[in-house]
């Protein structure tokens, strides 16, 4: 699966971000075409660069259909997966920070559960170096 690195950057851009939230919620062109009720070349259209833009009303259903903000696909800005909850006293019923945060994550955890028991343990491996690394300060591992 190809993914675009330019959409989790600030400013990427609306064609990146149709497609990584068509890809993340695992939908085809076709799939999500048939659930809006347009054709798989208008979906082809809206994730090229050269391609037309969906409308607001468009946008809106795509977002709620791929499960991302609103807000993330029309702008690019604030977090790809909104936290809903009904009201401000209540907690939500799981620990959020034990979930995916944003797309860069959901991809990653899609792949790691696509592959064999050998790759996920070596990626554990590589991920655990990188994370004591930037604990050290290591000047090769950059902090976001």
């Amino acid at each position: 699966m190809k993914t675009m690195n330019s959409a989790y950057v600030p400013g990427a851009r609306l064609c990146d971000r149709v497609r990584l939230s068509r890809v993340s919620s695992k939908l085809s062109q076709a799939s999500l075409s048939r659930k809006l009720g347009v054709t798989a070349s208008a979906v082809a259209q809206w994730e090229s660069a050269r391609g037309t833009t969906p409308g607001v009303d468009r946008i809106r259903k795509i977002a709620s259909i791929t499960g991302v903000s609103f807000e993330w696909l029309a702008t690019g800005e604030g977090s790809a997966f909104e936290r809903r909850t009904r009201g401000a006293q209540e907690s939500p019923a799981v620990d959020l920070d034990c979930y995916a945060q944003d797309l860069a994550e959901e991809l990653l955890l899609s792949h790691y559960r696509n592959m064999k028991r050998k790759a996920r343990d070596a990626l554990l491996s590589v991920a655990e170096a990188l994370a004591h690394a930037a604990e050290r300060g290591s000047p090769t591992v950059e902090r976001r």
